[in-house]
């Protein structure tokens, strides 16, 4: 879109009416010579145009209030599902353990049981380590939903 260094320069202090007299003169001058900077200045223009309209409100004391306790359910929440993912990893661990211990006489069932529970500790630990890589590499997770 820009061509042209002048418009780099002075584009913006012309469409912000940031200019002198003369330094408008000049630019304008410079305008109707270049296509580059004519097209540069109709294109913000037309951005300005469509900006204008853009109200930004300032946030009321109730939405700080909503936002602090957001934040703290949130911590809360994450931390209550850490306490129960260790919980139910710890839950697995001693149940293979147990199995491993008392295994006795070795079944089909008590394969097939701690076949199911390796698999689902295997399944827990990849969905967790899923779930932090994504976290780390979200660049949506400061977007409210």
């Amino acid at each position: 879109m820009m061509g042209c260094e002048r418009m780099e320069t002075d584009g913006m202090r012309y469409l912000d009416g940031e200019m002198s007299l003369q330094e408008k003169s000049e630019f304008e001058k410079h305008l109707d010579s270049c296509r580059a900077c004519r097209e540069a200045v109709a294109q913000m223009n037309r951005l300005g145009i469509l900006t204008r309209g853009v109200v930004i409100k300032d946030p009321r004391d109730s939405f700080w209030d909503g936002y602090w306790k957001s934040i703290y359910r949130r911590i809360e929440r994450k931390t209550a599902w850490i306490f129960i993912l260790l919980g139910g990893i710890l839950i697995i661990l001693y149940e293979l353990y147990r199995a491993v211990r008392d295994m006795g006489e070795l079944t089909i069932s008590k394969i097939a049981i701690i076949l199911l529970l390796t698999g689902l500790a295997i399944l827990l630990a990849s969905v967790v380590r899923e779930r932090i890589h994504q976290r780390k590499v979200d660049r949506y997770r400061d977007i409210k939903r």
